[in-house]
Formats: structure tokens, C-alpha cells, sequence
């Protein structure tokens, strides 16, 4: 009588080796690790460090800390308006007759159709207001995941920033050609490669913008992981060298896969300490002339400029550079012999 078969033995995926890693992705180092394990495997991840003067970034942040205040002033009020007007329709609806009350018996058509169509303009206006403003602020100041603000309060404002960006509506699929209906080309090859992660990682975009600057369609700011970074390196876990200009991904399965880098940045050495100098002199010059107010209304005025919604493109640069030339000149100040004097405006943040 024959043997029984043997059944087969269970298959052991491998792990993943450097040669399952596309190019230019390597292994991320042991060093990493503390900061690795609390990110999403599914969502792909830009580090960099900001240079900018501590400064200059206090003073960006201020735009939105103030304009979040106001939306929250404005949202409170509104409720605080409202809530009166909105207990009495219930009441109303419950059968409690209040100033609110539409008696349709005695009412003419004219005035029952306008005070039912400015109702509905009103909830409208509300529901727009608390469903697409409201959760402006809340997240500015609130959010559990980690707010702009939680992240200012840990990390201060420092020379040098540990900044971590997340992919925004497309991740680590796409960028290894695993989703559905992709190319199936994988990392350098890939398209998503080209497309978002050469633009973000672009030298001249990270030297002339802060870092708070860099959200846009294709990346948001990780604000709770820009607090663990912060942390981690305080303490001295991960060095802050291995968080310079680089790009994160999880390579293969969650229980055999790995985190892989592609440290852009060591191509890129020097030129944030270029735009950190030009910043600096562009201020001391001011300073001396007296004009030290000048230097910051220059600075809300790039800030605002480059937030608009279609980019800061050459167009918006060369229309700024001449809002610029305005307020220098209401200042007594050639603004054209100034920027000669500090070599152009190369290298300055938000100018090509």
C-alpha cells in the first residue's frame, strides 16, 4: 500500500532584500525606526529640514493663526446669533407659536413665498458655513491628530525644522505600481515618481518657500508626525541628519515589508543654508536703513501671494516683485539698487 502523501509545507513568503526595493529607494536605516513605526504604511512620506531663520517662519505663521482666529470669532458669533432663531422654529414645529410661526392659513402667498425662501437661504448659508469653514479652525487649533497649532506649542520656532509631508489622494500603491489600473512601473519608473515627487522634493522650491508653504494638492503636512520628529531628535533617537530632504516608502507586505528611502537631499547639501544667508542679509540691510517694519510687510505680502489656489507661478512672482517695488518706494527706498546690492532675488523664499 502506497505511502500517504506528505502534505505540503506551508510557503514562508521571504523577506523582502534590497533587490525587492526599486531604484532609488534603499533600505531606511535601524535609526529610523523610533519615527518609522508610528507613520502609515499606506501613504507615502517627504522629510526635509527647514533652514529658514526662526524668524521669518514666526512671522508666516502668524498669517494663519490670525485668519483662523477670526473664522473661529465669526463661527461663534454666528452660533451665538442663531441659536435663539433656531430653538423657536423647533418650538414652532412642535406646536408652540413664537414670532418664527408661518401661519399658512392667513398668510398671502407673496409674503409666505418670501419668508420661505429667505429661510432656506439662511439654513443654507449655515450649513455651508459650519460644514465647509467650521473645520477650518477646528483642525488649525484642535485637531487630536495633531494640529498646526499642538505643533507650534511643542516645537517652539527653531532654525532648524523637521518638516514631514503625507501624501494627499494617492499613496504608496501608486508610487510601486500595485493599484489598480497603474502602469505597474515602480518607483523611479513610475509616473506618481515624476509627477509629485520630483516637484516636491525640487531644490529652488524648498529654498524659497518655508515648509509650512509646501501644502498643496498633491501633499499635506503631517503635523503629528512633525511632533514625534521634533521629539525624537531633542532626545537624540534619530539623529536629525538622517531627516534631511528624503522620501518614504513601505515596500512589500505588512508583516514581511519594509520602509524604504530615497535621501534626495544629500544631492541638495548647502542650498538651504544659501537661502537662510539671503534671508538674513535681506533683513539686516532693512534693519539698517530704519526700516525693519519693511522687511516683514514684504514678508506677509510673499505669503499671501503664494497661498493663492493656482500656485505661485512666474506670472504671480513678477506681479509681486512689483507690489514690492511699491511699498519699498513708499518707503524712500530704490527697490531696484536694494535687491542689485544683496545679489537679486534668487534664492529668496516664494522668488524665483
Amino acid at each position: 500500500m502506497p505511502k500517504p502523501a506528505k502534505p505540503n509545507a506551508p510557503k514562508v513568503p521571504a523577506a523582502p532584500t534590497s533587490a525587492a526595493i526599486p531604484v532609488p529607494f534603499e533600505a531606511a536605516t535601524a535609526a529610523l525606526a523610533p519615527l518609522l513605526d508610528t507613520l502609515d504604511r499606506d501613504v507615502v512620506y517627504i522629510t526635509h529640514i527647514d533652514k529658514h531663520p526662526a524668524f521669518f517662519k514666526r512671522r508666516i505663521f502668524f498669517v494663519p493663526v490670525g485668519l483662523n482666529t477670526v473664522l473661529a470669532a465669526l463661527l461663534l458669533w454666528r452660533a451665538y446669533a442663531a441659536y435663539p432663531t433656531y430653538c423657536n422654529i423647533l418650538l414652532s414645529f412642535f406646536g408652540s407659536p413664537n414670532e418664527t410661526t408661518i401661519y399658512y392659513a392667513t398668510t398671502p402667498w407673496g409674503a409666505l413665498v418670501r419668508k420661505v425662501v429667505w429661510r432656506m437661504v439662511v439654513f443654507l448659508f449655515d450649513w455651508l458655513l459650519f460644514t465647509i469653514v467650521g473645520p477650518w479652525p477646528w483642525t488649525f487649533f484642535l485637531d487630536s491628530a495633531g494640529s498646526p497649532v499642538m505643533w507650534r506649542i511643542n516645537a517652539g520656532f527653531r532654525d532648524n525644522e523637521v518638516y514631514v509631508r503625507q501624501s494627499r489622494g494617492w499613496g504608496a500603491e501608486d508610487l510601486l505600481g500595485e493599484a489598480e489600473g497603474s502602469s505597474g512601473k515602480a518607483g523611479g519608473d513610475s509616473p506618481f515618481f515624476k509627477t509629485r515627487i520630483l516637484p516636491a522634493v525640487d531644490a529652488t522650491r524648498l529654498r524659497e518657500k518655508t515648509g509650512y508653504l509646501l501644502m498643496d494638492g498633491d501633499f499635506d503636512l503631517d503635523f503629528g508626525a512633525m511632533i514625534i520628529a521634533t521629539q525624537l531628535v531633542d532626545k537624540k533617537t534619530v539623529p536629525l541628519d538622517e531627516l534631511r530632504t528624503s522620501v518614504f516608502v513601505w515596500v512589500g507586505s505588512d508583516t514581511t515589508g519594509q520602509w524604504a528611502v530615497w535621501s534626495c537631499g544629500r544631492l541638495d547639501e548647502g542650498a538651504e543654508t544659501e537661502a537662510r544667508q539671503k534671508i538674513v542679509l535681506f533683513k539686516d540691510r532693512l534693519t539698517a536703513l530704519g526700516k525693519e517694519s519693511l522687511f516683514f510687510k514684504w514678508v506677509e505680502l510673499v505669503q499671501f501671494e503664494s497661498s493663492a489656489p493656482e500656485g505661485f507661478t512666474m506670472e504671480r512672482q513678477a506681479a509681486t516683485a512689483d507690489k514690492a517695488k511699491k511699498l519699498f518706494e513708499d518707503e524712500g527706498i530704490d527697490f531696484d539698487t536694494f535687491i542689485r546690492d544683496i545679489g537679486g532675488l534668487g534664492g529668496m523664499p516664494g522668488m524665483a
